[in-house]
């Protein structure tokens, strides 16, 4: 085909027909000039399409880490509203103290308050699409956005637990230091909500004999002004972090409705 091309031309201009050469010329730049267009239309189809599935594979895999998430908060919120229904307990026998609970069951109630929870964020997909630089070809920019604001405010929840848990440490352990644990037994952990079993734990303490027949004056620490301060600020800090999970959740609803709806 060069060849042909090349045979042309030499024609033209052995023959002196100078003014046919030049449109052939003109014609053979268009010719060009169009071939080089279709390739780029080609190559920027192809990297439309590669951003397509790029685009869509990393929302995809949103979605998982959104499932995941909210499987997350929704134990969360399980285990904080199960920590305000033991603290409600707790302060009712306080505050009416003709009410006996009973060693076993005080035990019981105290027992799961010691347990706080980490909070877990599963944002992997999305950090990884942000230190690529992915986001710069992709064309839902308001969800990116909304995805954005999502993990950004995930210091928030993450705040409220470490505060709650920080609570403990400061208050409830040094305050229930002042008693001998001899009244765990393997029942005492049957209010305790944790994702790993932890009733070995139980078993264990409870296997170990105490021949040392400690009176354990529950009532008088129960009567103590501070433990009521104890529940008190352990119930609004609770309160709190069960508003934070709820906003989180709907947060999280909306951005999977905002997912389904830009299918």
């Amino acid at each position: 085909m060069i060849k042909f091309f090349r045979h042309i031309r030499r024609s033209y201009i052995s023959e002196g027909k100078t003014k046919k050469y030049l449109l052939y010329a003109i014609g053979e730049i268009i010719l060009v000039v169009i071939g080089i267009l279709i390739a780029l239309q080609i190559n920027n189809w192809n990297e439309n399409k590669k951003g397509k599935q790029l685009e869509d594979s990393f929302f995809s895999n949103i979605l998982l880490d959104l499932e995941k998430d909210e499987q997350k908060l929704n134990y969360y919120k399980k285990f904080h509203t199960q920590r305000m229904t033991l603290l409600d307990t707790l302060l009712t026998y306080v505050r009416n103290p003709q009410n006996k609970m009973g060693i076993e069951k005080f035990g019981m109630y105290i027992e799961p308050l010691y347990y706080n929870e980490n909070a877990t964020n599963y944002s992997a997909t999305f950090e990884s699409a942000k230190t690529l630089g992915a986001f710069n070809s992709f064309n839902k920019k308001e969800l990116l956005k909304s995805l954005a604001q999502y993990y950004a405010d995930f210091i928030l929840i993450k705040a409220q637990f470490d505060s709650s848990r920080r609570f403990v440490e400061s208050q409830l352990e040094p305050f229930m230091a002042t008693i001998p644990e001899s009244y765990i037994t393997t029942n005492t952990g049957n209010l305790v909500i944790q994702e790993e079993d932890v009733q070995g734990f139980y078993d264990k303490i409870a296997a170990i004999k105490d021949t040392r027949n400690l009176t354990i004056d529950y009532e008088s620490l129960m009567q103590d002004p501070r433990f009521e301060n104890y529940l008190i600020g352990d119930m609004g800090r609770t309160s709190n972090t069960l508003g934070k999970i709820g906003q989180r959740l709907t947060a999280l609803k909306q951005i999977k409705k905002q997912l389904t709806d830009n299918d």
